[in-house]
């Protein structure tokens, strides 16, 4: 038995029904469920050093928006929202409390206790936890709070989204505090570009 089929007949008939009857939807290894600013996004990665014997996988989760795209990321948004390409990302270790967890399916595993774990993960962790973002009020204030415990890295992900959204006055203070932080003329540059792109001023005044 070549595990890599045990493991597209498990997303095939375990992850994806389970994904589509909540709302999502499917391209290759990757779920998303659509809202009108933002989407929920899942990605099932398989390990590089998956073998015929045994195959290791994680789930990827993430959200995605638009409204980053043409500004913050010099591109055109993808088609179809992909966790590779969103903010707020979190592998299901996070979401277990644990350290990088993959799932295992080889020659001797009990697949039907695979199964029930996956299963029981993405209904108990998974979508729970993205039931709290409900709106995109609510994804800005999750980066604000992973941002104020060092875990969000994006200096410009939220100062974009404020802007966007109509919070000026936030974006405006997040801009001049980032024009501050930063001494090198290049990045001095790509601040200026990116504030005048959505509006907001540097004030020299105001500069240290």
């Amino acid at each position: 038995m070549v595990m890599q089929e045990v493991f597209k007949q498990l997303i095939k008939n375990e992850i994806a029904p389970l994904f589509k009857e909540n709302g999502f939807k499917k391209k290759g290894n990757n779920f998303a469920k659509l809202f009108s600013n933002f989407a929920w996004t899942v990605n099932i990665q398989s390990s590089k050093w998956n073998t015929k014997e045994e195959v290791e996988f994680t789930i990827n989760t993430g959200i995605f928006t638009d409204k980053l795209y043409g500004i913050g990321y010099r591109k055109e948004p993808p088609k179809f929202p992909t966790e590779i390409n969103s903010v707020l990302r979190h592998r299901i270790s996070e979401l277990k409390n644990e350290q990088d967890y993959w799932y295992k399916i080889n020659l001797s595993s009990d697949l039907e206790k695979v199964k029930d774990e996956v299963r029981s993960d993405i209904e108990n962790l998974i979508f729970p936890y993205f039931k709290k973002f409900q709106t995109i009020e609510d994804v800005m204030q999750e980066m604000k709070r992973e941002e104020a415990e060092d875990f969000y890295g994006s200096d410009f992900d939220l100062t974009i989204l404020y802007q966007v959204y109509g919070f000026n006055k936030e974006a405006q203070e997040r801009m001049m505090k980032a024009y501050n932080h930063y001494d090198y003329i290049q990045d001095r540059e790509y601040i200026r570009d990116l504030a005048d792109e959505l509006n907001l001023s540097i004030d020299k005044q105001n500069t240290l």
